[in-house]
């Protein structure tokens, strides 16, 4: 797997000094909430969701290597996922057939991962 990595667009919005604020987990929504030093701040709804992991930035030295600079604060989804072939192992391949995408969510302190079915709905606050 080589985990290709693509800008997620959001109306051009900076996600310059974003850190997680809280995160909100239910059994069918995952919401994240993002804010800054401006007391700018944006909510990340997922409505649908697979699985989901939140590691420390200063934990994914792999991956930031891997990415050899590309990884940058932001949404992006990947394709070629390390983390979407574990968790169709992991369910047996009965999602095979979905259209499951690999979000990635990268903050100041924080790198979310998320396995959706459905696109994110992204607002400011």
């Amino acid at each position: 797997m080589n985990n290709k990595l693509f800008v997620y667009p959001f109306e051009n919005y900076l996600y310059k000094g974003f850190m997680l604020d809280e995160l909100i987990y239910s059994p069918s929504v995952l919401e994240l909430f993002l804010t800054n030093d401006n007391d700018s701040g944006i909510k990340i709804s997922f409505d649908w969701f697979h699985t989901f992991r939140v590691i420390d930035e200063g934990d994914v030295i792999k991956m930031l290597n891997k990415f050899n600079g590309e990884m940058i604060l932001g949404i992006y989804t990947l394709v070629d996922s390390e983390y979407l072939e574990w968790f169709h192992e992991q369910s047996v391949g009965i999602h095979l057939d979905g259209n499951i995408t690999h979000y990635m969510v990268v903050t100041v302190n924080d790198v979310i991962e998320i396995l959706s079915s459905e696109k994110p709905v992204i607002s400011k606050i």
